[in-house]
């Protein structure tokens, strides 16, 4: 067996980044910048007030007291007040976002006034400078923001927004083919004799776009190494990257194993990976096309996806973070399992614990074959070989999901495997 880092490395070994292109800004959510962004104007632009209210000028005598001051006009977000002029004894009114008026120098809160008329009476007189957001005070102009590898978030593409870009360079977006093999594989609402529904597939290729690549169906593929031979062939002509479920353990008809091999000139490893689930792995090219084979066990197929072609996409899509975090979680449980040679990924769901910790408690069947155990979940407990962790002490998670996402939860207790207590 090949230890997991050893098989994750050589993985990204031989997956490279896509070409820089330039995307449009509406296009490139969920995409990576290919280098950093020059901001040639500040931001903001202008001197503003940050909230509605008068603009007046400090330097007219005021006094700490009440003081009443002649309104000459209004100013709302998007006008032009460059003309205005603003004596001693005068204010004007100003909208939140508003340009600052020439020779006022700080705003007034509308909640520390009284309108009289056209007059406006202050009760609190501002420090200089209060309530206006100056120039470049978010970004100054001349600054270098979101270095290469940056996600391309709605936070991140509405600061490109106000920078005025209509275009970026990014990684291009890849295009990731899905298919899933094997005979007893079928599409249809009501099941022959022997026949499953596909669930491998529908998860992998909703994994592929949580991604932001393109995730393309190519289908179910029966038993048939001349079938498995068209669609492979097919698929690396026209996508980025191919992932396949199923055929690469040692069956008898664990024809996916033979057609890779010989559409690759032998450049597939099989892997036996020391963990559980998810043993068998397979890994090479085809031409220049990365191949993943995942074995066609629903939970081993997705724990696959989750270590070697998750952070593959990602550097395929130039991403800086290629990796989910770890974290420390206090056992609910007791956990255990004999010797075995393997590190052992357990489902479980990660809780805040009240006070300010972390607990995890495994979820469901931990069977290769059990989905309903992963749906339940939010992190991988990773159980070394050999361990014992008594309920109560803490071990480390790999998260997978958001601490606060809804889960499938059925009802009923949660059972768990013998030796996991």
């Amino acid at each position: 067996m090949r230890p997991l880092e050893e098989v994750i490395n050589h993985t990204l070994a031989n997956v490279t980044r896509l070409p820089e292109v330039q995307t449009p800004l509406g296009e490139a959510g969920g995409l990576y910048l290919a280098g950093p962004t020059l901001v040639k104007s500040p931001i903001p632009p202008f001197d503003n007030t940050a909230v509605d209210g008068y603009a007046i000028r400090l330097d007219a005598g005021l006094t700490r007291t009440s003081t009443v001051l002649h309104v000459i006009g209004t100013v709302a977000a998007g006008d032009d007040p460059s003309e205005l002029v603003v004596n001693p004894g005068e204010a004007i009114r100003i909208m939140t976002g508003a340009p600052i008026p020439p020779g006022t120098d700080a705003v007034v809160m509308v909640e520390d006034t009284t309108s009289e008329g056209d007059a406006v009476r202050i009760h609190r007189l501002p420090q200089a400078g209060e309530n206006i957001r100056r120039a470049g005070s978010d970004i100054p102009a001349g600054q270098y923001v979101f270095g290469a590898g940056t996600k391309i978030t709605p936070a991140v593409r509405g600061v490109l927004a106000s920078l005025g870009a209509t275009d970026v360079t990014t990684f291009a977006r890849p295009t990731i083919g899905v298919i899933s093999t094997g005979d007893e594989l079928s599409d249809a609402e009501i099941l022959a004799p022997g026949k499953i529904h596909d669930s491998n597939r529908p998860a992998l290729l909703d994994s592929v776009a949580a991604l932001g690549a393109v995730a393309v169906d190519l289908g179910n593929v029966g038993d048939d190494p001349e079938a498995i031979r068209y669609a492979f062939e097919t698929a690396v002509e026209t996508c980025d990257a191919l992932i396949t479920s199923g055929g690469v353990s040692v069956g008898d008809f664990d024809y996916t194993k033979a057609v890779l091999r010989e559409l690759s000139d032998n450049q597939i490893t099989w892997f036996q990976v020391a963990i559980k689930p998810a043993k068998p792995f397979a890994f090479g090219r085809v031409g220049d096309t990365p191949v993943f084979g995942l074995p066609g066990n629903p939970v081993s197929a997705l724990v696959s996806f989750e270590l070697f072609v998750r952070p593959s996409i990602l550097q395929m899509l130039g991403a800086k973070q290629l990796f989910r975090p770890t974290l420390q979680a206090r056992t609910t449980v007791t956990l255990d399992h004999k010797p075995d040679g393997k590190l052992h990924l357990i489902r479980g769901l990660v809780e805040q614990d009240g006070v300010g910790g972390l607990r995890v408690t495994p979820q469901g069947q931990q069977g290769s074959h059990v989905l309903t155990g992963l749906a339940q979940s939010n992190a991988f407990i990773l159980l070394p070989d050999g361990a014992q962790v008594p309920s109560g002490e803490g071990v480390e998670v790999l998260l997978i999901g958001s601490l606060d996402a809804e889960t499938f939860s059925p009802p009923g207790s949660p059972h768990t495997e013998d030796g996991q207590r």
